[in-house]
């Protein structure tokens, strides 16, 4: 029933994303309102991010920081296409008991999902490399129980790393390196600050926590191939699912090539996830993008052995 719930929730959220500007106001006209104020207005001239908290379409409460999040604050999502389809996966994959990790989860949207999905028999373990995204995803955290958080960058190394955050319209930009957005519009104008972070191998912590994850969630902005070197160990024995969010030719996407050859050479295989939440396996994610139009898109590794 549960399933069956968030389901019909997320296919709402898809409704009022997909709907007119004029209609997405007058659902919450108020909310609306202020939310494109403050972004076109307050912000721009300030540059100073405000907290909120607002309710998740799974019922979750949920601090954030606006203008970046303001599609949850919203409609109770994330509205882009892609992340709603991943959403249904998460819904249609995650059964109480499972285990979920969460590498780049930012203010921890997909965390807080599966915290609901797999229960007080689950666990979900989530990295967030960025300390003033991180403030916000450990007070989302601390509202759960089986939800644990760490201010980590995950890599192929344990070490200090330095780490580039943006100011907080492109905070979901956050990275380890910045040179892949230096020809955007926007950079120039929203220049980011080096911070020091610890990094860990999701092969430690995995054997460590003597933990086999169902389902590995990976949006890290070009550092993906490091995350992949950093649990190729326990690939070699074990099968989970590994969502990456991937980039077509022209967004470089060097990172995520070099991370699928790495999958593929241990058996794994790409798919796409359909409108309905499942997976569609496809021969080449580079055709797959150019005959759908797309610069980004959630890619689905399998191992079916």
């Amino acid at each position: 029933m549960l399933k069956e719930e968030f389901i019909s929730k997320i296919e709402g959220v898809e409704r009022i994303a997909s709907a007119s500007k004029l209609n997405r106001m007058l659902k919450h006209p108020f909310k609306y309102f202020n939310a494109i104020f403050f972004r076109e207005i307050i912000y721009k001239n300030a540059k100073k991010e405000k907290e909120v908290v607002s309710t998740t379409f799974f019922q979750t409460q949920m601090h954030l920081l606006l203008p970046s999040s303001t599609d949850i604050y919203l409609i109770g999502g994330k509205s882009h296409d892609s992340e709603i389809r991943l959403a249904k996966f998460l819904i249609n994959q995650l059964d109480p008991g499972d285990t979920f990790i969460d590498v780049g989860a930012h203010y921890g949207y997909f965390s807080l999902l599966a915290s609901k999905l797999v229960g007080s028999s689950g666990n979900v373990f989530s990295f967030e490399a960025s300390p003033t995204t991180y403030r916000i995803f450990e007070k989302n955290a601390k509202r759960t129980d089986n939800i644990l958080s760490h201010n980590l960058a995950v890599s192929d190394s344990n070490e200090q790393l330095k780490f580039y955050e943006f100011p907080n319209l492109y905070s979901e930009y956050n990275s380890l390196d910045v040179e892949q957005f230096k020809n955007e519009k926007w950079f120039s104008e929203y220049k980011p600050k080096e911070v020091n972070v610890k990094s860990i191998m999701l092969d430690d912590f995995l054997s460590d926590k003597k933990s086999n994850p169902k389902i590995i969630k990976i949006d890290v902005e070009g550092a993906e191939l490091k995350v992949i070197k950093g649990f190729k160990k326990h690939l070699l024995e074990n099968t989970p699912l590994i969502v990456i969010e991937y980039l077509s030719d022209e967004r470089g996407n060097t990172a995520h090539v070099e991370a699928e050859k790495l999958l593929e050479s241990l058996g794994f295989q790409p798919y796409i996830i359909d409108s309905t939440g499942n997976l569609q396996q496809v021969k080449s994610i580079a055709s797959f993008f150019k005959e759908k139009g797309l610069d980004s898109d959630n890619v689905v590794f399998v191992n079916e052995k």
